[in-house]
């Protein structure tokens, strides 16, 4: 696989002197080379990478124009807020960025147009997005993109020769010091760390092989821990590799993995992961100071569980044997939570004491065999201090602000 790189220290320009700080630290941490995960049926695995030299630019590399085939443009009426969601609203084509102060009434601070990108929200006024002109079957030029909404800034944050399934997943450290990101082709997987010090491949793993997907098991995350000081990659999707990675922000080494592992959230504090096993309801927890442990007593196959930005609760969609979903809320170690009623499913935080979810109905028509459900169109928001539903007109979620660690 061919990579190439534009520097993050690039984006200094288009974030300036911020309230929210630069998207790269001042000084460039140790950059180290991993080279393939092994399979462990270990609960625990650690590496000693062999440390070698950073990268280290003497010049600061000019910005990157974003390509046309992959940009995103934004026009704001509005001021940044205390708390923002880039949302698909009910109806519309497009995403937008939205005060979620009253999660049961967003305010449309920015609209955003371009191709039909998902991008995440990186700081209180700057998106990320990934945009490809390659295919599982025919290598192209990857990228992932900055935005500035309420300067019209953008440039390239990172670019390489991908497009298959899982490329350009990508996450931030809290402080933006560092961002994680896929590069995907035929030839296979690779995990990159890029920051300060340059942009390095941390773990490879075997190729996409075409198959279908169980949603209720099958699942891609990549998340930095909010006290940022490791970041996480499980996905069930690779054919070789483990599935589950935990590794230290700042020399992309691994600290913790597992050779089966899906459906993982970071808690809202610290570095505490929470997964489960594959075909398994046993939830488990990684601290990085207490180790392996059972999170929750009551066995739950959890699909998707997320945590909110600051308040230690985690909302995730349970499926019975007849496939109905229902949220459920995990809170405070366990003292607070339970099944929340009515058919719901994909609960995505808004604030830290409001959610986001859909509801579902049975499949009556085309459905496959044995029962089906899935969305029928309605929205609602759940509000933990009233435990109140509200009818919403949000439609997807793509990202919010701020994130766990940003508090």
């Amino acid at each position: 696989m061919r990579i190439g790189v534009v520097v993050l220290l690039s984006l200094l320009a288009v974030a300036g002197c911020t309230a929210n700080g630069p998207l790269a630290p001042n000084s460039s941490p140790a950059a180290t080379r991993l080279g393939s995960p092994s399979p462990s049926p270990s609960p625990s695995a650690e590496e000693t990478p062999s440390p070698t030299p950073p990268p280290s630019p003497t010049v600061q590399p000019t910005p990157v124009s974003v390509p046309s085939w992959a940009a995103l443009h934004a026009s704001c009426a509005g001021q940044p807020a205390a708390q923002e969601a880039v949302l698909q609203l009910q109806g519309a084509t497009n995403a937008v960025l939205a005060d979620v102060s009253n999660p049961k009434a967003p305010r449309t601070l920015c609209g955003i147009s371009g191709g039909a990108f998902q991008p995440q929200l990186v700081t209180q006024t700057m998106i990320s997005w990934h945009a490809t002109q390659g295919s599982p079957t025919a290598g192209g030029t990857s990228v992932i993109a900055v935005l500035d909404l309420f300067t019209g800034t953008s440039t390239i944050a990172a670019s390489w020769s991908g497009g298959s399934f899982m490329d350009g997943l990508h996450a931030w450290s809290p402080d933006r010091g560092f961002l994680a990101y896929i590069a995907s082709d035929a030839g296979g997987v690779a995990l990159h760390l890029l920051s300060g010090g340059g942009d390095r491949v941390v773990a490879t793993l075997g190729p996409v092989p075409g198959r279908g997907s169980n949603p209720n098991e099958d699942d891609t995350y990549l998340a930095f821990s909010p006290d940022g000081a490791y970041f996480a990659l499980v996905q069930t999707f690779a054919s070789s590799g483990d599935q589950l990675q935990v590794r230290r922000t700042i020399d992309g080494s691994l600290a913790f993995s597992l050779s089966k592992g899906t459906m993982a959230t970071w808690g809202s504090a610290g570095s505490r992961l929470y997964y489960r096993l594959p075909s398994s309801s046993i939830v488990q927890v990684w601290d990085s100071a207490a180790g392996v442990s059972q999170a929750i007593p009551q066995q739950l196959a959890w699909i998707r569980p997320r945590s909110d930005p600051g308040d230690d609760n985690i909302a995730f969609t349970v499926r019975d044997k007849a496939g109905t979903p229902h949220v459920w809320l995990y809170g405070h170690g366990g003292h607070s939570g339970g099944q929340l009623p009515n058919v719901r499913s994909s609960p995505a935080w808004l604030n830290s004491t409001t959610f986001f979810y859909v509801e579902e109905t049975v499949c009556s028509t085309n459905c496959a065999l044995g029962p089906a459900w899935g969305p029928d169109g309605k929205t609602f928001t759940f509000d933990l201090a009233q435990q109140t539903e509200t009818a919403s007109k949000i439609n997807q979620v793509y990202g919010v602000w701020p994130r766990a660690g940003q508090l």
